[in-house]
């Protein structure tokens, strides 16, 4: 059938793709990544390195395995990119004490200092990225994005057990 004119985005028939979820969050995902690596593409890593350096620098000590299912990645996978992160000087695996089996890592300067940087253009990107939305919606999107994902709204609130020096033990205290 022959069309007088040629279609036009707007008179696209996805027949039916526009229902599915998987659809439209691959969509979304490639407009999000267009944006993102035009903003942070200058730091030569790729966005599950940038998300590992994150994790990293704010649970410093994590182990590999749980650093790959926090972020979703096949183990060997997250094992190629750390060492590729250990190369560049950003992160150090340590072997704690108290566990010779197991291998922590943990940021260096130089990845404290990247990530950093790569959080601050994050947020930057982030305003961006969904600039089509009014701020309910934001808030609404990333909702629902975190309860499909199971990813909590604020980091889990984490008990700190500093010795007790002599003088706060409370002695003289009435």
């Amino acid at each position: 059938m022959n069309r007088p004119e040629p279609i036009s985005i707007q008179d696209v028939d996805y027949g039916g793709l526009e229902q599915a979820t998987g659809f439209l969050l691959r969509l979304a995902q490639l407009r999000v990544f267009a944006h993102f690596y035009t903003v942070l593409d200058h730091h030569d890593l790729r966005l599950g390195a940038m998300s590992a350096l994150i994790l990293i620098g704010r649970n410093p000590g994590i182990r590999h395995g749980i650093l790959a299912d926090a972020l979703s990645i096949k183990l060997a996978h997250t094992t190629k990119m750390l060492k590729g992160l250990e190369a560049k000087g950003l992160i150090v695996r340590h072997q704690p004490a108290y566990d010779r089996r197991s291998i922590e890592l943990r940021l260096t300067d130089a990845g404290e200092a990247l990530m950093r940087d790569v959080q601050r253009q994050i947020a930057l990107h982030e305003e961006l990225s969904v600039a089509g939305l009014t701020e309910r919606e934001r808030q609404q999107l990333k909702r629902l994005l975190r309860k499909f994902t199971g990813v909590p709204a604020y980091p889990p609130r984490r008990e700190t057990h500093a010795p007790i020096a002599e003088a706060d033990r409370g002695e003289g205290i009435d």
